[in-house]
């Protein structure tokens, strides 16, 4: 049944992407991994809802989660190409197709949301970053979320040396493979709704990633030890097909701009809320929470800037961290 559903909904987003819809209605598709309670969800039902309403009905926006349209790399090509209109998902995916976008994960770049904002709405993220994306293929909306990542795992973390060994699932990122590779792990790539079963059959011994994010796909059930270890930021941006987004005359992109911002307050409300009780939910659902001393980590992850440099340039690298305050 899932393969039948998919199969219809890769049919639909056919039928839309072909060719310009009729001017009075402009259909798009927006697919992401996340399951339908989270946060980044939420916002984008939002969104459309705002959309369409601003629009007078000219701007429909169908929103599919829990990978409905495929997972992550398959979908990011599909976005890439136009057959999807767009996704929020870490700018951490979009690395694989403008490289220069991995200079915003390197570890322990920014603290605390704000800095991250700031850096993010800055002229020089906008210059060295969000500039390049049309050129290949994609239209940056908004960065609508902030979070930090910390790993959960079979086996308690209780420090640095714990992880020695331990098969991490991580995004297939060139940034976070060094991380985690620093931190002594075996950083192991692997689908985001592959991570459920992987951990339930031992084929990895962790994952990592925001405390809600967690939560709500109930990955706590398979890895009950969440340590805190705030190693990398992930930020959940709202990205076009640029060929979906030159669908739209300047009114309507304007109107879907500001339904984007809609979207993102919404989302971050509810990201609020959800974290406010979210660690001691989890402490009710049996999960052993540890906060590690971070030193070693920190340590550990500055380290893998240098190697960065070969990737991204020592230039981009400097110019990132002094924007946001190194």
């Amino acid at each position: 049944m899932k393969k039948i559903a998919y199969g219809i909904a890769v049919s639909l987003v056919l039928a839309l992407g072909a060719g310009r819809a009729p001017a009075q209605e402009l259909k798009f598709n927006i697919g992401v991994v996340l399951d339908p309670s989270h946060p980044v969800v939420v916002g984008l039902k939002h969104m459309a809802e705002v959309a369409e309403k601003e629009s007078g009905g000219k701007l429909k926006v169908e929103v599919f989660p829990s990978s409905q349209l495929g997972q992550q790399r398959e979908m990011w090509q599909n976005i890439q190409s136009g057959l999807i209109a767009g996704t929020v998902d870490p700018t951490a995916s979009l690395t694989n197709f403008v490289p220069q976008f991995g200079v915003l994960d390197l570890p322990y770049l920014v603290q605390t949301p704000d800095q991250a904002f700031k850096l993010l709405e800055g002229p020089v993220v906008e210059k060295e970053l969000t500039a390049r994306a049309p050129a290949a293929g994609f239209h940056v909306v908004h960065y609508w979320e902030i979070t930090f990542r910390n790993v959960y795992t079979r086996t308690p973390v209780s420090g640095i040396a714990d992880l020695k060994g331990k098969k991490i699932r991580v995004i297939p990122n060139p940034t976070f493979i060094a991380l985690f590779k620093a931190l002594g792990a075996a950083p192991t790539p692997m689908a985001f709704g592959e991570v459920y079963s992987g951990l339930e059959q031992g084929v990895i011994d962790g994952a990592e990633n925001d405390s809600v994010t967690y939560f709500t796909t109930k990955h706590y059930e398979v890895a009950k030890n969440y340590a805190l270890t705030s190693h990398l930021m992930l930020i959940n941006t709202l990205v076009f097909s640029e060929k979906q987004w030159q669908r739209m005359p300047p009114n309507l992109q304007a109107i879907m701009s500001k339904a984007s911002l809609e979207g993102r307050k919404l989302t971050l409300q509810v990201r609020a809320e959800k974290e406010a009780k979210v660690l001691d939910d989890l402490k009710k659902a049996g999960v052993n929470i540890t906060r590690p001393d971070l030193k070693p980590f920190v340590e550990a992850g500055r380290k893998t800037w240098a190697e960065s440099e070969q990737r991204l340039g020592k230039d981009l690298i400097n110019k990132i961290a002094s924007a946001a305050g190194h």
